[in-house]
């Protein structure tokens, strides 16, 4: 093996890396002492000859970065939700370096923050590579995030990173707003940079609170009713809210399609919203979670941002609530051979809970009382119960599973046959 003392007296006289490459297979074909120092000599003349570069004791490793560093961070994600920006990315835990391809561990990232007007995507210039940090958020220990790396850990290695940003209130409340670009700069132990990540980017558009939840019911389903400050704002930014609701004794939360109002005040806005798809006699947990999204001059959408959810509101979805009146109800009296009869008819009712309809009969100068038994789930009903030149009077009402009854309706008079 050929001493590496040897090799640095080469690059002294000879200069470049890629002679002292040459010089060190030379040495490894060499037998003795004396024939090292004669192919030096004889090499060293030719080498001087054709590169004439300037001699360099230290290995260009020293002085390069990681190999690739634009390609050392995959797939950093950004995503906010409040004044939170949860950051997301992968990385090799080892990178390559110089011509030697050497090792390094990489033992940190460095996540830096730089505010612009626009977005990197209508901003070439931000989408490019850069050299400085604007502003260091944090710098995420390798090994504390991730763990140290198992035994036998490969060079490629790749561990997935996270970081939670907390924006600062001046940010979130300049206008117009701005948006937050991110960047991963990764770092070996020595504290060398490796450059770059692309750039994420986030919309520091404000949201607004739903304020003073709370909720009424009615045959309709559940309202929901807040209150909220939208002050004033740029005509790109439009806030909007969801609401969200979870059935007691499940997990899962459900976002509700929900009907919207919106009343002007002086002092705010408030808004309602009814959930119909409510079964009743359920407990259930809404609520609100406040939307801003954020629109280019040409209405396209580049950001939406979600805020802190409402204080949570429960509700016991109790059905005491009647069915709708039922409408367009006709009497119409016909016979057969030996039989008499009086048909109903009328229209239907819109609930989802209809059990059916009761039918009431008088007649003249008397009392409705009902004619049914139990509810009548078709839209029609034959009253064979009447007695010739006799005039009835009838009304029908709804009735829902819980046994809640309309109003009757208005009366259908006829004279039997």
């Amino acid at each position: 093996m050929p001493n590496p003392e040897h090799n640095c007296l080469c690059l002294v006289l000879c200069g470049t890396i890629e002679s002292a490459f040459r010089l060190s297979r030379i040495f490894r074909k060499t037998l003795d002492m004396k024939s090292k120092l004669i192919s030096l000599a004889f090499v060293c003349g030719i080498v001087l000859a054709l590169d004439a570069t300037p001699a360099r004791c230290a290995p260009e490793a020293q002085k390069s970065t990681l190999h690739d560093p634009l390609q050392s961070v995959q797939g950093l994600h950004a995503v906010r939700k409040s004044d939170k920006v949860t950051l997301t990315w992968s990385q090799p835990r080892y990178s390559s370096v110089g011509a030697s391809a050497e090792r390094r561990y990489v033992s940190a990232a460095r996540v830096c923050r730089d505010i612009s007007s626009t977005p990197p995507d209508s901003n070439p210039a931000a989408k490019g590579s850069t050299t400085a940090c604007g502003q260091p958020v944090a710098e995420v220990d390798v090994n504390k995030s991730a763990g140290a790396p198992p035994m036998g850990e490969k060079f490629y290695g790749v561990v997935t990173l996270r970081f939670m940003d907390t924006l600062p209130e001046e940010l979130l409340s300049a206008n117009p707003p701005q948006f937050a670009i991110y960047r991963i700069e990764m770092r070996d132990k020595q504290g060398r940079s490796a450059g770059f990540s692309s750039p994420v980017s986030v919309s520091l558009a404000p949201t607004v609170p739903a304020r003073g939840l709370h909720f009424s019911l009615d045959v309709h389903g559940v309202y929901l009713i807040w209150d909220a400050d939208m002050g004033s704002h740029p005509t790109s930014v439009q806030f909007d809210y969801r609401i969200y609701r979870q059935e007691k004794g499940s997990r899962k939360r459900v976002a509700v399609s929900f009907l919207r109002a919106i009343l002007h005040q002086r002092d705010g806005e408030r808004w309602s919203g009814v959930d119909t798809s409510i079964e009743w006699e359920k407990t259930y947990t809404y609520w609100v979670r406040p939307v801003t999204r954020v629109y280019s001059e040409g209405h396209q959408l580049i950001a939406e941002i979600e805020g802190e959810d409402s204080a949570p509101v429960p509700v016991v979805a109790h059905d005491v609530f009647a069915p709708a009146t039922p409408e367009g109800l006709l009497a119409l009296a016909s016979e057969i051979p030996k039989r008499k009869f009086v048909d109903l008819m009328w229209m239907p009712n819109a609930e989802k809970d209809l059990a059916g309809y009761n039918v009431y009969r008088r007649e003249e100068g008397g009392k409705l009382a009902r004619i049914n038994s139990d509810p009548i789930t078709m839209l029609s009903f034959q009253d064979t119960d009447v007695i010739a030149d006799h005039k009835y009077f009838y009304a029908i009402s709804a009735i829902d599973l819980r046994g809640n009854e309309s109003s009757k309706s208005e009366e259908s008079t006829e004279v039997a046959p």
